[in-house]
């Protein structure tokens, strides 16, 4: 093994290990996976464009190598109708040689992978530009690889979700605590709110944690793990207590196939046949 094909191992298992471990936001983890996924496919280019089903548009999400007045963090991305109609319908890996896109600087061939959550799409991975060349610059090794990171992207969105959710539930509840420990609950301003916190925290801590305990497990319920989830979090927790130090805040724990779109926009048969682009 080279040193380079060593360093991509090593990469992959970084994803896997932080789609596992760190809590992230949604932002924060599709900005790992572009990027990460612009070094291992050796593009110039990668992009995550999330369906919007009622709008029947591709919401840009996260981008890395491209830049133009078309392609906006958080915007749908303007496209042709034929790239529009290739993106939306993709059930598989797909490799694009070339289309009009619409897009300065959007460089081909271009190679995409739908994601999908509990079954549903749910938006693409773009990797586009390869620094390769060649007749054929996604060959089944890289295939193979870009379908993995696919699988680590819907691990990442899918537990950054769950986090965003609990971190939201928390913050309410957070303020739930800060108005039934406030003074009489009338005209007590946020510092105060947050300094009475902290004296019941100081007077009765006891109290607190058993409140945000509870709240924990009901969160976590609802959003759908089970006791055997709830378990490994609780014996996550006793974990923590037996380390030499606090944990930091954001800190991290001790098919090859697919089809392609030639030059004139039309799909390919499925297999590695592509046509040479003029």
């Amino acid at each position: 093994m080279s040193t380079n094909d060593f360093e991509n191992s090593l990469d992959v298992l970084k994803i896997l290990s932080e789609a596992l471990t760190v809590p992230r936001s949604l932002d924060d983890g599709l900005d790992q996976i572009t990027n990460m996924t612009r070094k291992l496919m050796d593009t110039e280019q990668a992009g995550f464009l999330f369906r919007d089903e009622d709008t029947h548009n591709l919401i840009l999400r996260s981008a890395v190598g491209i830049e133009g007045d078309k392609l906006r963090v958080g915007f749908p991305v303007d496209l042709p109708a034929r790239l529009h109609s290739i993106l939306w319908r993709l059930r598989s890996l797909h490799q694009i040689n070339w289309v009009d896109s619409g897009i300065e600087g959007l460089r081909f061939p271009m190679i995409v992978m739908p994601i999908t959550v509990k079954g549903e799409r749910v938006g693409l991975l773009v990797a586009s530009g390869a620094r390769s060349g060649g007749n054929k610059p996604y060959d089944a090794i890289r295939r193979r690889l870009f379908s993995l990171i696919g699988s680590f992207a819907s691990l990442v969105i899918e537990n950054s979700k769950v986090y965003d959710y609990l971190r939201q539930h928390f913050a309410f509840k957070s303020q739930e605590l800060q108005a039934a420990n406030s003074a009489d609950g009338k005209n007590v301003s946020e510092d105060e709110r947050l300094k009475n916190l902290m004296v019941l925290s100081l007077n009765n801590p006891t109290k607190v944690v058993r409140l945000l305990a509870e709240s924990f497990y009901k969160e976590l319920v609802r959003a759908g793990f089970n006791a055997g989830h709830i378990t490994i979090a609780a014996a996550q927790i006793l974990d923590c207590l037996t380390r030499s130090a606090p944990p930091t805040a954001g800190g991290t724990a001790s098919k090859d196939g697919g089809g392609t779109t030639n030059k004139d926009g039309g799909a390919g048969n499925g297999n590695d046949n592509q046509q040479k682009e003029g």
